[in-house]
């Protein structure tokens, strides 16, 4: 009986853990810290409140990537108040490179370098399933819900779609 009831509350000790909220802080490549409570399938953003967040995981030498680039550049254009690109660089560069190739592409959203967030990614893989292929996108809609989740480009159509889909 002792043994039953040990293996339980193990069980569901472990089960709590899982259950609890992760609080995660982000800092992008031109260093401004990012507060995320993430819990299950939410993912709420300090600042991004009412937006609908895109969190892409890319790559500098990826040319899936480079191709679902000006789409993104677009959408964050057309869309400032609505929408918010979050671009986590998961190839294991530093913040230099990073913002020597924003700055080479013009992109005009926010970007992160996976040495900096790490524990995101892994939390998001762990949470998701990815199983690393780029590009990969997150799709949160304007009150933190995580919607949509694909690995490979998505046609800017359909991200447009997303915004006005999950602004609302």
């Amino acid at each position: 009986m002792k043994k039953i009831l040990l293996v339980m509350f193990i069980t569901l000790s472990a089960l709590a853990i899982n259950l609890q909220a992760e609080n995660i802080n982000m800092t992008d490549t031109d260093g401004k810290l990012y507060k995320v409570a993430a819990n299950n399938n939410e993912i709420k953003i300090e600042g991004m409140e009412g937006k609908v967040v895109f969190i892409q995981f890319f790559g500098l030498n990826c040319p899936a990537c480079k191709q679902e680039m000006p789409h993104l550049i677009n959408l964050q254009t057309k869309y400032p108040k609505r929408l918010q690109i979050m671009a986590i660089e998961v190839q294991k560069h530093d913040k230099a490179p990073i913002n020597a190739f924003k700055k080479e592409h013009g992109i005009n959203y926010i970007t992160f370098s996976n040495y900096d967030i790490g524990y995101m990614v892994r939390y998001i893989a762990e949470k998701s399933g990815w199983s690393g292929a780029i590009p990969f996108m997150i799709v949160i809609d304007s009150k933190g819900q995580v919607q949509f989740t694909q690995t490979g480009i998505v046609e800017e159509k359909k991200l447009e779609e997303y915004v006005e889909k999950f602004s609302k």
